[in-house]
């Protein structure tokens, strides 16, 4: 069998996964985005050209086969915008959706709206986009699927099903107004359903059929820790986010697959939840600033902070991960000194693992170790060697704490400011 292999974020999601399937994907023959919706944002500069992908994979602009399992929800009026934006910049576009994808509808993001509204102070910090509605529905077997829309009867028949009882749970039960209207929603799909229907593709049965034959690339969205199992809970999206829920997402049997973990040299997250390094203060406004942490989606400011190793070597074991990549190393330039944690303190008790409560999470304090920063420019380096002493340590610090080697680390956003290890 081909080697074929998965990408995973291994913090909160935004660790640059979109580059790096970007470079992988040259010595792959197929890539697979298998979860998520359009909250996830993925951006690959190249040739001077900075493009942002939601849905379609990072890897569309090497003008390959790419295929979108299962397991995603679709709205198809983001994808719709993103085939015609990827047209611009591909001559051929080879793209195929899965007819068991769901489908984001306009009351999705009505209810995910309201729901945040009626939530007040405790809201979880959700983008509205009516991701997780749509899985919901998915879970409760009441959603649209992309099948139904090459059955106009069968969209307009599933609609009417449940059309009440969201407009009741809009407005009567989150006390908000429902101005859609069946009749025009329902066109509204049938006019998509034209658009799309050269993409329905039967993404499982091609991908089982071939990955003896075929090399392929899974692209996970957001991080493991946005996991809504082993994530920090309940500020995380609606769906599984590690590396092993690619098996059930896109449909293959128990295969053995190399996992990559994507990585940032400091650790960010967005909206609500814990983050033990969060930094409210001129590191974290540096780290902001420079690293451009505003989302790619949502255009929200990202919360930044020291690089955590306890979050990171779980999730590494948590994934299974063989090789890792460090992202926006040159991020750092220009701080006198770095921390790391590698450790937390709990009411007087050490921990070498993230704690299983959410409340003790909440609540934990990290140990650091400092070490040396650089000042040296380091964005046109193309070897390790090239690179000052203390960012040498650096990067060797990470590599002995989690225990696994770093693979490539990147230095700028270009696809040509990433240096291979091995």
């Amino acid at each position: 069998m081909k080697r074929s292999t998965v990408i995973v974020g291994l913090q909160w999601g935004d660790e640059g996964k979109g580059k790096i399937t970007d470079i992988l994907a040259k010595t792959h023959d197929v890539t697979v985005r298998f979860n998520g919706g359009n909250n996830a944002g993925h951006t690959v500069v190249a040739d001077g050209r900075t493009i942002h992908f939601s849905l379609i994979p990072s890897s569309v602009l090497r003008g390959k086969k790419v295929l979108i399992a299962q397991a995603v929800v679709i709205n198809p009026k983001v994808l719709l915008d993103e085939i015609a934006l990827v047209k611009k910049h591909v001559r051929t576009l080879d793209l195929g959706i899965d007819p068991r994808c769901h489908l984001v509808m306009p009351y999705h993001r009505l209810l995910d709206a309201a729901s945040e509204a009626f939530k007040g102070k405790k809201q979880t910090g959700s983008l509205r986009l009516g991701i997780g509605f749509t899985y919901e529905d998915r879970t409760n077997r009441a959603g649209i699927r992309m099948q139904d829309l090459l059955n106009p009867k069968s969209l307009k028949d599933k609609l009417e099903a449940v059309w009440k009882l969201k407009k009741n749970r809009v407005s009567k039960v989150y006390g908000q107004p429902y101005p859609l209207k069946l009749r025009q929603v329902v066109k509204e799909y049938e006019r998509y359903a034209k658009r799309l229907r050269p993409y329905i593709f039967p993404v499982a049965e091609y991908v089982r059929e071939n990955l003896s034959k075929q090399s392929f690339l899974f692209e996970a969205a957001q991080g493991t820790y946005l996991d809504f199992v082993f994530g920090t809970y309940p500020y995380t999206v609606a769906y599984h986010t590690i590396a092993s829920s690619v098996l059930p997402d896109v449909g293959l049997p128990p295969v053995a697959l190399s996992v990559v973990g994507v990585m940032k040299a400091y650790t960010t997250r967005v909206g609500n939840g814990p983050f033990p390094t969060d930094q409210h203060n001129p590191v974290g406004d540096r780290l902001r600033s420079r690293g451009n942490e505003f989302g790619t989606v949502s255009g929200r400011p990202r919360r930044c902070g020291w690089l955590d190793l306890v979050l990171v070597k779980h999730a590494v074991n948590l994934n299974g991960a063989g090789s890792v990549v460090l992202n926006k190393l040159d991020v750092l330039t220009g701080l006198p000194h770095l921390k790391i944690a590698t450790g937390y303190t709990l009411r007087g008790k050490q921990l070498r693992t993230p704690p299983l409560s959410d409340a003790d999470f909440s609540q934990v304090k990290p140990n650091y170790i400092t070490l040396p920063g650089w000042q040296k420019d380091i964005t046109g380096v193309q070897k390790f060697k090239e690179l000052p002493k203390p960012t040498k340590d650096y990067i060797r610090s990470i590599e002995k704490y989690l225990e696994v080697p770093i693979q490539y680390f990147s230095i700028g956003p270009d696809r040509r400011q990433t240096v291979q290890l091995f």
